[in-house]
């Protein structure tokens, strides 16, 4: 029965298996790895929306297509900046830690908006419900 099952099924399967146990403690230390302030500049480039983030003393970039996958790459890259292990990423990952108020993230949605600036602090609540 196994055999007739597609490998990247199969692979997830083993994955779930073997899965490392994940510690409350490292989690939490984690957690707070990363910095409690960010910066973000962005401005749209066709379909795109790029961003330059600054967080504590790390510089980088990342784009999406809309809002919400800008707003997800911009966690995503900061969780792969601060050397967040793989294991930790997915739950780390949940907790959207930088979400926008509902006023910046409709300036993100409107096409007519080129460019702007933003801050964001880390969302403990976040953390509490993770």
């Amino acid at each position: 029965m196994f055999k007739k099952i597609p490998l990247i099924r199969k692979i997830k399967f083993l994955r779930k298996m073997f899965k490392p146990e994940i510690f409350p403690e490292a989690f939490i230390a984690y957690f707070h790895k990363l910095p409690n302030e960010i910066k973000v500049d962005w401005f749209r480039d066709g379909n795109m929306i790029i961003g330059r983030i600054e967080a504590g003393d790390k510089k980088f970039m990342t784009q999406g297509t809309s809002a919400d996958d800008f707003i997800k790459m911009v966690n995503e890259s900061l969780i792969t900046a601060f050397n967040i292990p793989e294991d930790y990423f997915d739950i780390i990952k949940q907790t959207k830690t930088y979400n926008p108020p509902a006023h910046i993230l409709e300036e993100l949605k409107d096409k007519n908006v080129i460019q702007k600036s933003f801050g964001l602090n880390k969302d403990e609540r976040s953390f509490k419900l993770a």
